[in-house]
């Protein structure tokens, strides 16, 4: 609740941070399914290594407490 932009609309806020779990639930055993389907197994590995990077870059964006 601290790193909110806007106390005001803290509720706003909090439902898209629940959107952005919810979409990667339902998306990465589709994207999955693909990758697996016209490849193998073991091309999932490098995706999620380059996914958690991204995500590790992203977190690191946000700026500190106040």
């Amino acid at each position: 609740m601290d790193v909110l932009p806007s106390q005001e609309e803290a509720g706003k806020d909090l439902g898209i941070l629940n959107l952005a779990n919810t979409v990667g639930q339902v998306l990465a055993p589709v994207i999955v399914g693909g990758v697996v389907a016209t490849s193998s197994y073991a091309t999932i590995f490098p995706i999620a290594i380059v996914c958690v990077l991204v995500g590790a870059v992203v977190i690191m964006l946000i700026r500190k407490v106040k």
